[in-house]
Formats: structure tokens, sequence, C-alpha cells
């Protein structure tokens, strides 16, 4: 609810509101507004009151024409950006640095979005918290992006609830509200279900800092032609090879020293046939990795000089090269067997047939050899470690993070106090003062010690509503200036 807003709905005309606005404030005051107190120090004699419009988390944020979306779009239209990464670019720069030209609707927003996030960190669990975020982020992107809840709302074969937790912007996205360590789990059956009548989904991580103090957002695409790179290479596991690739010619060596490069394979060791090919060290003849970094012991080179050493092999002249034959090297190579991955597709010929359909685009070859697979048929569950996720899907990438924890929270707050202070803080002030007269008045006191004249209750109402439109009208003069 905003202060024009409040001033077209509430004053008809300038003095006292009518008894009819009264009454119709009071029940928007119920419905939209509760108090809350943020009590700053950031100086030793200072204490900051503001108070701020608590808006009731509900699953209805990502329904449309629901009146929870409206109340929550009025808050999320003034969120700039067309994704999530422009989004929670633009609540980090109004929550960390001082913008001097954020506008009050910007700056409340802001708060007001964090908080429910907040909320939604501290109050629920994963799993609770999880289905809240889907309606959350469906109404911070407004529009036509709405919560996806059964398979119907999206035409989807799946069974159960589909991939699909919420569409934003058009694109399918499924939520995980995440602890710092929990993997990320799905149906592998459903995807495959999921991609029959869809060309994507995007998986997005949000998860948990220091319990309640932020979250940190990260996201991967899962497509039919990269399906292999999601659901195999991540689950491989990487083991040195016991015996040395031998090339007597420099131009094999170098070949094969670009694939390795190229496939992002460890090497662990690399033999020239004489010393001298090094101009670092050129009293070496073996070279083997070490994953220490800083002085090392004769023959051992860190990450960065092996990496030095393989781009020298590569580009070298290969007469030049030649001289230093023979050669030898010992690589990383993948293993299927024994991982989440052969548990999926049963063998490794099923992803070899698989790859060979996703390059030919035959949509028919690739789902006869999904539905044939054990996690397929057993409808067994993918899970992904962090790690996993992080480090061996290609195209995952961090989204941003948002600090709004308490103690990040009140140095926003401070940022902008002297601003809310003359603005937000009087008018929801003496809205909770309304609110409270209001009650009094119809509901009475259970104190007998604290009774009064009823009369009283509704007079200082009145005196209130007063208070409300003179802040109101203090607010719109300094909003407008």
């Amino acid at each position: 609810m905003s202060l024009d807003d409040l001033v077209e709905s509430y004053f008809a005309k300038r003095g006292s509101p009518a008894l009819a606005n009264l009454t119709h404030l009071y029940e928007q005051v119920l419905q939209e507004v509760l108090k809350e107190k943020a009590t700053l120090d950031p100086g030793e004699d200072i204490n900051i009151d503001i108070k701020f419009p608590k808006i009731r988390i509900t699953e209805d944020f990502g329904s449309l024409g629901t009146e929870d979306r409206s109340i929550i779009e009025k808050f999320t239209r003034n969120i700039k950006g067309d994704t999530l990464q422009a989004k929670i670019a633009y609540l980090n720069n109004i929550l960390t640095t001082k913008q001097e030209n954020a506008t009050i609707g910007e700056i409340l927003s802001t708060m007001v979005i964090c908080e429910i996030l907040s909320a939604i960190i501290t109050n629920f669990t994963e799993s609770a918290g999880g289905f809240i975020f889907e309606g959350f982020l469906a109404g911070l992107f407004g529009g036509e992006s709405v919560q996806i809840t059964s398979p119907k709302d999206i035409g989807s074969g799946a069974t159960g609830k589909p991939i699909t937790d919420v569409v934003l912007a058009g694109k399918h996205y499924s939520l995980k509200l995440l602890g710092e360590a929990t993997e990320v789990k799905g149906s592998f059956k459903n995807m495959v279900e999921h991609l029959k009548d869809y060309n994507h989904v995007i998986y997005l991580d949000a998860r948990r800092i220091g319990g309640t103090d932020g979250l940190q957002f990260g996201e991967f695409t899962i497509t039919l032609e990269g399906f292999l790179d999601i659901f195999v290479v991540p689950f491989l596991k990487t083991v040195w090879r016991k015996e040395a690739d031998k090339f007597e010619d420099a131009v094999e060596f170098q070949q094969k020293m670009s694939e390795l490069r190229d496939s992002n394979v460890g090497v662990k060791r690399i033999i020239f046939g004489r010393k001298g090919f090094s101009e670092a060290k050129p009293g070496w003849a073996i070279f083997e990795f070490s994953p220490k970094r800083g002085t090392l012991q004769e023959g051992l080179v860190s990450p960065q000089g092996m990496s030095q050493l393989i781009d020298q092999i590569i580009n070298a002249d290969s007469k030049e090269l030649q001289n230093f034959a023979n050669f030898e090297v010992i690589y990383a190579e993948s293993k299927f067997e024994k991982t989440k991955a052969e548990k999926l597709f049963g063998s490794y010929a099923v992803v070899e047939q698989l790859q060979r359909a996703i390059e030919r685009e035959n949509r028919e070859e690739i789902f006869a050899s999904l539905e044939k697979t054990p996690g397929y048929r057993d409808a067994q569950q993918f899970e992904f470690t962090r790690k996993q996720v992080e480090k061996k899907i290609k195209n995952f990438q961090e989204i941003g993070t948002l600090m709004i924890g308490p103690k990040y929270m009140k140095s926003t707050f401070a940022m902008y106090a002297e601003l809310l202070k003359a603005t937000i803080s009087p008018v929801y002030e003496q809205l909770q003062f309304f609110t409270n007269n209001i009650n009094d008045y119809f509901l009475g006191v259970s104190d007998e010690s604290a009774k009064q004249d009823r009369k009283q209750y509704a007079l200082n109402a009145i005196e209130n509503a007063k208070g409300l439109e003179v802040a109101t009208t203090n607010a719109v003069e300094k909003i407008e200036k």
C-alpha cells in the first residue's frame, strides 16, 4: 500500500475523514499492515524507531488474480530488472550502498522484499519454505509469472508434482531452498517426461548462508542437448592412469597434449627423452604435478607450472620438440563404474547410444533409450552434491548473494534512517495508534483497572486519523519535491 494510495483512498477532502472511510481504513489496516518496530543504535546516544508495513506471507503470491498477489506486486514492481540476477543486483545496490537518488518507493520495496525473504528462511523449514519461496519469486517477477502446483497447470505428462515450480518471464524454473550442504534432488523419470514437452528447465538453488544471515543464488540449465553433461559428467570419478601413453613423434605428442587441455583433463606426469626443453627448468626431464604451491622439491611442479608446460609443448616448433623425444604422459581418466551415473543409466554403452542419438537430434531414439534406463524404469531420484553442482556442471553460474540477516538490515536502516523517519515512520505509527484505539472501542479491554469510557477510544481514533492525514500530507510533500 503506497502513500499515494493512502491519500487517494482514505481522504476524500482535506480535514477529518468520513466515518465510512475510517471503517474502510481499519479493515485495510487489519489485512495489510502490521506493526513492525526496528530499534537501531548507530551511536551510543542515538536510537531510531522506524516502522514499515508487514506483508502477510501467503501461498497466493504465486497465483494470478488474487488479492495477495496484487499486494506483493505493489512492492515488487519497484525492483528493476528482467532477470533474477538483475533484480538481486538492484536489491544489493539499495542494501549495501546509500543511493542518494533512491526514491521512498524503491527503499520501502527493497526493505519489505528482503524482510519477507528473511522471514521465509528464519521461520520455515527447507521443504515448507521452498513452497512459499516459489510463490514469492512468481510475485517478484510479476506479470504472467506463476507458480506451478500440478502437472495440469502446464500440461506436463509427469506424475505427482511436475519439475517446473514456477514460470518466470516465460522460462521454466525448478526452485530449491537449501541449506549450505544440502544435496540437489529430483525425479529422473519426471525430468525425462518434462523434456518431452519443454526444451529446458532451469534449476535455481537458493542456499542459506550462516543459517539465516543470507541467501546465495545459483542456477544451471538442463536441456536434451546437454542431458549427459548434467546427468553423467558430474558423477564420473577421476582416477590416474597407471600406465603412461608413449610417443616417439613430436606431432602426435602435441596432438595428445592439446586434446587433454581442451578436455580439461588433469596431467600427472610428463617425461622427455632428455633434459633442456623447459626454459624455466632446463635441468629437468621429468615433471610431476603437485597440488601444492610455492617452493617445491626438484621434479615437482605447481598447477600453474604444469599448465604453462603443457602450453609450451603445444606451441613449440615440432621439429625443435622432436629433439627431446621420446615422450611419456600420465593423465587422469573418468571412471563410470560404481557411480551414480551407472545407477541411472545402467551401462556406458547406453550413454554412448544416447550421445549418438543426441548428436543426430533423433528425439524418438533419445527417449526410447532413456525410457529403458534404470533411472526412468525404476523412478529413481538423482542427487547432486553442492560440489558436483558448482564445480562439475559446466553451465552452472552464481546469480548473486543477498545478506538479509538482522545485522545487515540494521546497517541498511541506518543509511536511510533520517529520510525514512521523516516520511514512513509517522504514517505507520499513526496507523498503528488508530488500529489499537479502534480495537479497544469495538472490543473493549480485558483489564478492569485499564477500562475507560469507550467513547474516548473512538475520539482517540478520530484524532489518530487526523494525525494520519497530517503525517501523510507531510510525506507526500517530501516525496513530491
